[in-house]
């Protein structure tokens, strides 16, 4: 969103752009206009607002799958930049990658990133994070492979967060996380593993995307079910905590005001300590028999907005008229 406008995207394809009084100012149909996402799963990517500019990548194999995925042309992958006041394209530009199968799928979101004065979006999936130039949508650079056994099941989910120039790359299906570091800012520049977390294993994700704060990344493991802090230089762990309760937490975690704000499959809310780690409190939003609810807790304004599997609430002091 910004002071005029809200994008919305849906696993259908349809990409909409509303204002604030609710009403639409355009919609379009990426289906229809480049053919059925060709994934395993249900497609899922936010549109992103960057600098006036939106983005949208679609990461999807080259080839139809389970009946899915269109057989009248290419299929390809790519990365849009659109007007957002018509929500026309400024630019198409596909990504291509020698991942195979599964590999080629990815559910992680375009993301801004600074580097050397140079503005860019990054681009996580089909075995490499890929830095491109705004507005244009042209590749800058390209990470090693990040899957160089060549996995077939390699989809990620998680999308790449940078601090400092710094990128934390999550390797899928709970495997290490990898800091890259582009080696320049021109064209094809190429980018360097700057540490990865081979020896400590439990620091891994598979589904939520890591939390930014004060510089450090943070780490929801969701198989190990422990929040870490890490050093964004050196992959150096901070602290490691064992989050309470039986439930999977899949939501990524979001940082504010001192705090790391976690949700679980239940729908219980925990707020960790961002400088120690201490778990500070447990409250139960969710209502008996919920399960999976994967929704980030948004911050804006000093409050809080939770979505459980039925409700949305927002937390937080009122704000004046």
């Amino acid at each position: 969103a910004d002071a005029e406008h809200c994008f919305f995207f849906y696993c259908d394809g349809t990409l909409l752009g509303v204002d604030h009084a609710g009403r639409q100012i355009w919609s379009r149909s990426l289906t229809k206009e480049y053919g059925e996402f060709a994934m395993n799963w249900t497609f899922s990517s936010s549109p992103t607002l960057y600098d006036g500019k939106l983005y949208m990548q679609v990461l999807q194999r080259d080839r139809p799958v389970r009946g899915r995925g269109r057989g009248d042309g290419p299929i390809d992958s790519y990365l849009l930049v659109l007007d957002p006041a018509t929500g026309t394209n400024l630019a198409r530009v596909v990504r291509t990658t020698d991942a195979l199968e599964e590999s080629h799928d990815a559910y992680s979101t375009a993301i801004p990133f600074e580097f050397q004065g140079q503005k860019q979006i990054l681009v996580g999936g089909g075995t490499y994070v890929t830095g491109h130039e705004p507005g244009t949508g042209r590749e800058l650079w390209r990470s090693p492979d990040l899957n160089p056994r060549h996995g077939r099941n390699w989809r990620v989910v998680t999308s790449p967060v940078a601090s400092g120039g710094i990128i934390l790359a999550c390797q899928p299906q709970n495997n290490t996380v990898r800091a890259l570091q582009p080696q320049g800012s021109g064209a094809s520049s190429g980018a360097a593993i700057l540490w990865s977390e081979e020896e400590h294993r439990e620091i891994s994700t598979d589904v939520p995307t890591p939390a930014v704060f004060e510089g450090d990344f943070f780490v929801l493991g969701d198989a190990s079910k422990t929040l870490s802090r890490l050093e964004a230089a050196t992959g150096k762990i901070k602290w490691q905590t064992a989050l309470p309760g039986s439930h999977i937490y899949q939501a990524s975690p979001m940082a504010a005001d001192g705090r790391i704000y976690l949700m679980n499959f239940a729908g219980d809310v925990v707020l960790v300590d961002a400088a120690g780690g201490a778990v500070l409190n447990t409250i139960a939003m969710g209502e008996p028999g919920y399960d999976q609810t994967r929704s980030t807790i948004a911050v804006s304004n000093g409050q809080l907005f939770i979505r459980t599997n039925h409700k949305l609430y927002c937390i937080g002091k009122q704000l004046p008229p």
